[in-house]
């Protein structure tokens, strides 16, 4: 069966040889905040558990997951999935329409192409950056609307 909360922080504060103060200092509130806890009139938000549970978890690992169990953290944000590689058709078309801007063979194209993109890509540039900065400012203009 789960502790009382005013029980568990008493606990803690006593794990980590902490008077009220300390445990105020540590999760960033007052001593009569602290206070307030021990005593049952009013109860730490997730944040203020999650400081104490991480200070308590090193000389208290059971005590800290009892904390933890009070305010659960968020799961991490999932990692963005990598955008699928375009086909080679798509690619042969835009490096064919850079060549043909260019009045060059697209073999001749293709190098500038890449290193075009390779250059964008190290300075950060997303693909409508680069289209934006190399557009007609007729063009950029319109594409803003």
């Amino acid at each position: 069966m789960p502790q009382p909360l005013p029980l568990l922080l008493v606990q803690c504060r006593l794990r980590l040889h902490f008077n009220q103060q300390q445990l105020a200092d540590l999760v960033g509130t007052s001593l009569r905040t602290v206070q307030r806890w021990e005593a049952a009139r009013s109860t730490p938000v997730a944040w203020e558990l999650h400081r104490l549970a991480d200070a308590v978890r090193p000389r208290d690992p059971e005590l800290a997951s009892q904390v933890d169990a009070l305010a659960p953290r968020p799961a991490p944000p999932a990692a963005p999935t990598p955008a699928p590689l375009p086909s080679p058709v798509v690619l042969d078309s835009v490096v064919c329409a850079a060549a043909e801007a260019m009045g060059v063979a697209p073999q001749a194209a293709r190098p500038a192409v890449l290193a075009a993109f390779a250059r964008a890509k190290e300075a950060g540039m997303t693909l409508e950056g680069v289209i934006a900065g190399l557009a007609p400012p007729a063009v950029a203009a319109k594409a803003k609307r």
